[in-house]
C-alpha cells in the first residue's frame, strides 16, 4: 500500500544528493549515453507483501519496451539529464516509482528505478546499490509518451 508524499528542501540526505552536488554518477551516466540496449519499463508503485514474481528491483513490472529508435533514445535521455539538472534540492518522504530504465553498455546493466512523484532515482550497476540522486517531474511526460506509444500500461497518477 503507498503511502502519501510530503515534499521538503533536501538540506542532508543518505543516498541522494541535494542542490549543486546532485547529478548521474559518471560512470553510469556514460553507460545511459552509449547503450548497446536500453529497456523503459512501467512499474507499480504499490509496496508488495512478498517479491513479485517479475519485479524490477523489489517493485512489479507493469510492462516494459525496449527503445530500439535512436531519436527517442536520444529525447529521453535529454530529458532525464535535464530532469537531474533542474532540481535544486527538493524531494519528497516517500518512494513509490512508476518508471524504470535499464541500459546495459559493454556487458555492464545499469538500472534507474525513477519516482517522479517524490523526485528520486535509485541506481544500481550490476545488481549492486549505485546510490541515489533528485530529478524532478519534467521527464515523465516523455516516458509516459514512450511507454504508451509501445501500448505498455501505466501505473495511476496521484
Amino acid at each position: 500500500m503507498r503511502g502519501f508524499c510530503v515534499v521538503v528542501p533536501l538540506l542532508v540526505s543518505a543516498g541522494a544528493c541535494s542542490g549543486a552536488d546532485n547529478k548521474i554518477p559518471a560512470d553510469l551516466l556514460a553507460a545511459l549515453e552509449k547503450a548497446d540496449e536500453f529497456e523503459l519499463y512501467s512499474l507499480s508503485p504499490d509496496r508488495q507483501a512478498e517479491k513479485p514474481k517479475d519485479d524490477f528491483h523489489g517493485w512489479r513490472v507493469l510492462g516494459k519496451t525496449t527503445v530500439k529508435d535512436a531519436d527517442t533514445r536520444k529525447k529521453l535521455v535529454a530529458a532525464f539529464k535535464k530532469g537531474v539538472a533542474d532540481n535544486t534540492g527538493i524531494a519528497a518522504a516517500c518512494f513509490n516509482p512508476r518508471h524504470g530504465i535499464r541500459v546495459t553498455s559493454d556487458k555492464k546493466t545499469v538500472d534507474f528505478v525513477v519516482c517522479f512523484e517524490c523526485f528520486s532515482v535509485k541506481s544500481y550497476a550490476d545488481g549492486k546499490d549505485a546510490g541515489g540522486f533528485l530529478i524532478t517531474k519534467s521527464p515523465q511526460k516523455a516516458f509516459d509518451a514512450a511507454l504508451t506509444d509501445a501500448k505498455v500500461p501505466l501505473a495511476e497518477k496521484p
